[in-house]
């Protein structure tokens, strides 16, 4: 039976493919498939004619999106592109391409902007102003970036003036933005945190008790635990401390509950999202222009966060005479990000998940009754004695941030102008210049308040730091372009030179001691406490050349060129030679598969090539300009005496880190175009890596220097697939998918840590190993009797000189081990589909990624054995008791600090399939529109970011490349709009 339903099975599959294939009216032909152009470096090429790893984003897969930053939401919809986002409204991603391309030095991609390299965040263009988004992979599609191409391009187009005529569109869509997922699941009753807290000081004392030698105590485990409550300081019930827990561990029936406040629910609150955007084609003859005017409101569901842009767009191409164009791109933003990210106690998301449940957001007399200022407004406990009965907390003193965000700021402000101007002109037949000029303008101002009635700022009488900078990109670019068609060749070859400058200056102050308490000018506070000014200049200058060729579009070949030089080493080692060299085959042209009714296409590809990179890194954001100068501080020690110190010991044998990269692979297409499989494998060599020498002992940390010390490979595969399942004149339904595996290895470290390694953090760099291998104390479970936490040590065994694994209680003579084990996924990718049936439309799309290992800080430390009043997780019921013996979690109570310290109990696969966005659209009938005035209405629902399945409540492995959790970090949002897509 089973047999013959597996048949039927098949017949229903092998049918529905026939008949889905079969009803095809309107399929993409192969000549449309030829003719598709794609944009690269300096310029575009036919999809056919690409020997490299080029994929693009169209219009449509980009209308979609609600991301203040467009780069946000492209997750899984690429193959070889990572994307890990905050949630802080218009933050600029980490993407990354193909693997690891430095330790010390960037990985970032390098970002060009309609042909010119763009020093901003994409967060000041509005989606909906972008036409396509080209990533480049490869040497041969990329090396003409030279110095700056080595970890990938992303080529973001923008629309430009088509069809004759006037031509509106207007989008408008408001929605609503919350958090993405639950939080970590903490104690929220005031009952259960006491009785946790209890049981951890009881626990404790029961711990001592069977130590060796132990004093015994006059009161008993039950009487120590009651008497720690004490420490907490609040006490919410109407019954003392000493009566709150019975002999037998239940909680008090007599005691009722006083009040509560909800941090979280005060703190993260469903926000308001608007966007609007206006498109205006105009285009003649001789004149294509493009303007467009965008709004967006994206509110965070953190108060008192968000981003907020206005941008204008002008683009326009003019044809003076047949041979002389010009073209331009203007454009200005104005944005302001308010954000909700701090470090320390008064981060919102470390507060909110670590605050007991107990301690109040609102202040209370000795009543237990909320108290209000002058103006009805609430005041807030900032746990310094001021609340009920001068009780004060052992958590977080003099902070509160409900009551900070409320009064306190923190934002930046920012106002950028791009300006790309173009000239062509073709000489003779065959023969063009051109001349492109870009200039990036960006003014930044932040600002940092600190309010004078609570928390930590107000203890100097309130705080304003105040920043601006001021910052400017200059490129010229001349490139000198022939092609040639001699019988069945065809050749391209192009000439070009680069020249980009930056320049920045900027200062930052900070005052204290405000007359007036709202007032943000400096000239309202007294008190100077900080003055600072920096700068930099930056310039790389390149030659490069390009060749194209095809015979008869069955036989390609690129090769090109660049020599650059980079103001961030010393003359002697400034320059350096990168290239690229493609070769592709379209065997769908060859006579034996002329007319093949089911291969539609077959292209194989290979390139070579290496690139360089110079964007070295002092820490996580700041860069090094400097690299082969010595860097001095100017300090004050008290005696307002200027004191030089060496900061950075510069380097002048500091050269380019080199990226070779080969690309092989093959694109497929089946059945009329119906089945579309592109494939490719990767090997990425990276060699003189920047990273820290070795200093001698004297140095003592006071200072750093860098140097070229090591290599590196990435190795994978990766291959997308999309299949056009049915395409009749009313239903159309295509699916996708992508995946990407990649290992990376380091094959090269300096002789002195060759043996040992080099630890940085959770993480061990050493010989054959890849850059984000942990190096960790192993957990060795449980002791049963009393609960303590075990760790291997492996210690050399005197009388056999053997090492040997041994267990210990004791955290300190554990061994750290390399795990073996590493934050770089096994595979990551998306999938999705398209359905559109008559007048109906929905797209979904999912990311994913597999084989990786968190480490997750955030659920360690919700295992703390501390007496401040901090939170804890709720699967303390999974740890050690005198009643849960064999618990396989170690105790937790109230001194013994090393029982969750750093070790493999805390590695967590990160493993998470994300249901990225879901769209659903009507396009109404054209008479409707028409009699509305319009040309088309369209009416559609989408959602981004709307769920994700991982394993362990609270922890996202999206939000972190290194697969360590942040404590501190914005949590990722959700958004939902309805939204009105109109054109005229």
């Amino acid at each position: 039976m089973r047999k013959k339903q597996c048949k039927l099975g098949v017949l229903a599959v092998i049918l529905f493919a026939e008949y889905g294939f079969a009803q095809k009216k309107d399929s993409l032909s192969q000549e449309t498939s030829i003719k598709e152009v794609v944009v690269v470096a300096f310029g575009k090429q036919k999809k056919e004619e690409i020997t490299g790893s080029v994929q693009s984003l169209k219009t449509k897969d980009l209308s979609n999106l609600q991301n203040g930053n467009v780069l946000q939401g492209i997750g899984g919809k690429v193959a070889g592109v990572q994307v890990i986002s905050s949630g802080q409204p218009g933050s600029q991603p980490t993407i990354r391409m193909r693997g690891i391309g430095s330790i010390n030095a960037s990985s970032d991609p390098l970002i060009v902007l309609d042909g010119i390299p763009y020093n901003g965040d994409l967060n000041s263009i509005s989606s909906s102003d972008i036409e396509s988004i080209s990533f480049l992979e490869d040497a041969s599609s990329n090396a003409l970036y030279g110095s700056r191409g080595a970890n990938g391009v992303i080529i973001v187009n923008t629309k430009r003036g088509k069809s004759k005529g006037l031509h509106i569109e207007a989008d408008v869509k408001t929605g609503v933005n919350f958090r993405s997922i639950e939080d970590y699941s903490v104690y929220t009753s005031p009952q259960d945190y006491y009785t946790a807290y209890y049981n951890r000081a009881r626990i404790g004392e029961i711990a001592r008790l069977t130590q060796p030698g132990a004093t015994p105590s006059v009161n008993t485990p039950h009487e120590e635990a009651l008497k720690a409550l004490n420490g907490l300081g609040y006490n919410v019930y109407n019954v003392p401390f000493n009566k709150l827990i019975r002999q037998d561990g239940s909680f008090n029936p007599d005691a009722q509950l006083l009040y509560q406040d909800d941090w979280k629910k005060l703190l993260f609150k469903p926000a308001l999202r608007r966007e609007a955007t206006l498109g205006i084609n105009a285009s003649s003859e001789q004149l294509k222009s493009y303007t467009s005017l965008n709004y967006l409101d994206d509110k965070g569901y953190l108060i008192s966060s968000g981003f907020e842009r206005f941008g204008i767009r002008s683009n326009l191409d003019y044809t003076i005479t047949p041979k002389l164009k010009l073209t331009s791109a203007l454009s200005y933003t104005y944005s302001q990000q308010n954000f909700g990210e701090t470090g320390g106690f008064s981060n919102p998301f470390q507060f909110a998940r670590n605050i007991s449940p107990f301690y109040p957001v609102f202040l209370r007399d000795d009543n237990y009754q909320m108290l209000y200022d002058a103006g009805g407004n609430p005041l807030y406990d900032y746990g310094d004695g001021q609340g009920p009965n001068g009780a004060t907390r052992s958590y977080a003193v003099f902070e509160n941030p409900v009551g900070n965000l409320q009064k306190d700021k923190s934002q930046t402000t920012s106002n950028i102008a791009n300006i790309n101007l173009g000239l062509n002109y073709e000489i003779v037949k065959g023969l063009d210049f051109t001349y492109n000029f870009g200039a990036y303008l960006e003014n930044l101002k932040n600002l940092q308040f600190g309010n004078t009635e609570g928390g930590t700022s107000s203890s100097v009488g309130g705080t304003i730091s105040k920043g601006s900078i001021f910052k400017y990109t200059l490129n010229h670019q001349q490139l000198l372009t022939y092609q040639k068609k001699l019988d069945k060749h065809s050749f391209n070859i192009l000439i070009g030179h680069e020249l980009n400058k930056i320049k920045s200056e900027g200062f930052s102050g900070t005052k204290q001691q405000l007359l007036l308490p709202n007032s943000l000018s400096f000239d309202n506070a007294v008190k100077i406490t900080d003055l600072s000014g920096n700068g930099y200049e930056y310039a790389v200058e390149g030659y490069f050349s390009r060749l194209l060729y095809n015979y008869d579009g069955k036989y390609f070949f690129n090769a090109n060129i660049r020599r650059d030089g980079s103001s961030v080493f010393s003359p002697e080692s400034r320059w350096g030679n990168f290239y690229g060299l493609g070769v592709a085959w379209n065997v769908t042209k060859e006579d034996f598969l002329k007319d093949n009714s089911v291969i539609n296409n077959l292209k194989l590809k290979a390139s070579y090539g290496q690139q360089g990179n110079d964007n070295i890194l002092l820490d996580s954001t700041t860069r090094d300009y400097y690299a082969y100068q010595d860097i001095y501080g100017i300090n004050n020690f008290g005696d307002d005496k200027p004191v030089l110190s060496l900061k950075k010991q510069g380097n002048k044998d500091l050269k380019w880190e080199t990226s070779k990269n080969l690309n092989a692979g093959f694109e497929l297409s089946l059945l009329n175009n119906r089945i579309n499989l592109n494939a490719d494998y990767f090997e990425r060599k990276v060699s003189d890596m920047i990273y820290t020498l070795p200093l001698p002992i004297s140095n003592a940390g006071s200072y750093v220097k860098y140097g070229n010390i090591g290599d590196m490979t990435n190795r994978g595969v990766q291959a997308n697939i999309t299949i056009d399942l049915v395409h009749t004149e009313q239903l159309q339904w295509n699916v996708y998918a992508n995946a990407t595996h990649y290992k990376n290895k380091i094959t090269k470290l300096p002789a002195e840590q060759r043996n040992t390694g080099l630890v940085t953090g959770l993480f061990i760099l050493a010989e054959g190993g890849d850059r984000y291998t942990y190096y960790l104390k192993e957990f060795a479970g449980v002791n049963p009797k009393n609960g303590d936490a075990l760790w291997y040590r492996t210690s050399i065994n005197p009388t056999t000189q053997q090492a040997e694994k041994t267990i210990t209680n004791n955290y300190k003579e554990a061994t750290d081990y390399n795990t073996g084990k590493s934050a770089i996924p096994k595979v990551y990718g998306g999938f999705g589909t398209d359905i559109t049936y008559k007048r109906f439309s929905l797209a979904v799309n999912f990311a994913y990624q597999f084989g990786g290992y968190g480490y997750d800080d955030i659920y360690r430390s919700l295992f703390h054995s501390n007496t401040y009043g901090s939170n804890y997780t709720t699967d303390l019921d999974k740890t050690w008791t005198p009643e849960n013996p064999n618990a396989a979690l170690p105790r937790v109570d109230l001194t013994s600090t090393s029982q969750n310290e750093n070790s493999t109990l805390y590695l967590i696969k990160s493993d998470y399939i994300s249901l990225q966005d879901v769209t659903l659209g009507y396009q109404l009938p054209d008479g409707f529109a028409q009699q509305a005035g319009l040309s088309g209405l369209k009416i559609y629902l989408t959602g981004n970011n709307l769920y994700l399945w991982s394993k362990r409540k609270g922890y996202d492995p999206r939000a972190s490349l290194t697969g360590v959790s942040d404590p501190y970090k914005y949590s990722l949002l959700s958004s939902v709009s309805l939204g009105f897509k109109l054109t005229f």
